[in-house]
């Protein structure tokens, strides 16, 4: 961690947002009437996020959460949960599999062919990783409650050899309003934004593909397994996959960006930002 993020540590949480979201943005956050999406989320980070959201957060102990909500069958398979990416036995996992951590973002390891994976990287950047405090890097404090381990999952193959396409529903307290779709994702990484009812719209998307993606199989299903989820919720991020109509659970996540979205327009993160009431937010 820096200096300057161990000054902003020790500051009172609104203060240190203040602080960070200026430099990020450049602009000044408004606390007392939070409009747009990232001020009403940095809004939330602040006074409600704790240790249900961490739970939740959490992609290994979220499966808990999938299964009380009866969608265990959306749960790609589960090969090992470790502490230390050493304790991973290579030879017992099948050809193709998923290494990623369950604390943060990135650092995630894609085997499609174990006799062409570089076990040694992987297994040095998980490690790293495990050791991150994710929580420092954007002040986002529901990491705090994360136990760090490494997860292995199935590896969800859309037979064209590539990464399948990853749906961001974008849900509020059992309302969905957008989707966002990311393609390209073994490269750099694009996205195209939907509505609800698969009309694409115009959330100013820095990297769009300019395609028109198909509806997906069993979309009204995703819609209503995001909704499921979100319910109880003032927002969260519900990521799925559909592959050939086959619905896999991804993550929830309750603080996209950090609450720092800087690839869509002020219009968007207005229109998002009209779901969120903080009046009726309980500070925890």
């Amino acid at each position: 961690m820096s200096i300057r993020h161990k000054i902003l540590k020790l500051l009172p949480k609104s203060l240190a947002h203040k602080i960070f979201y200026y430099r990020v943005m450049g602009k000044k956050l408004n606390f007392k009437n939070p409009k747009d999406f990232n001020e009403k989320i940095q809004y939330l980070i602040v006074y409600k996020y704790r240790k249900k959201y961490g739970k939740l957060a959490d992609k290994y102990l979220v499966r808990d959460f999938i299964k009380e909500k009866g969608y265990e069958e959306l749960l790609p398979k589960l090969y090992g949960i470790y502490d230390n990416a050493n304790d991973i036995d290579f030879d017992k996992l099948p050809n193709k599999f998923v290494l990623k951590p369950n604390n943060g973002c990135g650092h995630i390891f894609v085997c499609t062919n174990k006799d062409d994976f570089d076990f040694e990287t992987a297994k040095k950047e998980l490690n790293i990783a495990l050791n991150e405090k994710y929580s420092d890097k954007c002040l986002e404090y529901h990491y705090d409650y994360i136990e760090p381990k490494i997860i292995c999952e199935e590896y969800l193959d859309d037979k064209e050899h590539k990464l399948p396409l990853d749906y961001k529903i974008y849900a509020f307290n059992g309302i969905v309003d957008s989707i966002f779709v990311l393609s390209d994702r073994e490269h750099q990484t694009k996205t195209d934004s939907y509505d609800k009812n698969w009309n694409k719209i115009d959330f100013g998307n820095d990297h769009s593909s300019n395609k028109d993606f198909p509806k997906p199989k069993n979309f009204n299903q995703m819609i209503k397994i995001a909704e499921d989820l979100s319910k109880g919720f003032e927002f969260v991020r519900v990521d799925l996959y559909n592959i050939n109509g086959k619905i896999y659970f991804g993550e929830m996540t309750f603080s996209p960006a950090a609450g720092m979205l800087v690839d869509i327009n002020q219009k968007a993160l207005d229109h998002l930002g009209s779901y969120i009431n903080v009046n009726r937010v309980e500070k925890e």
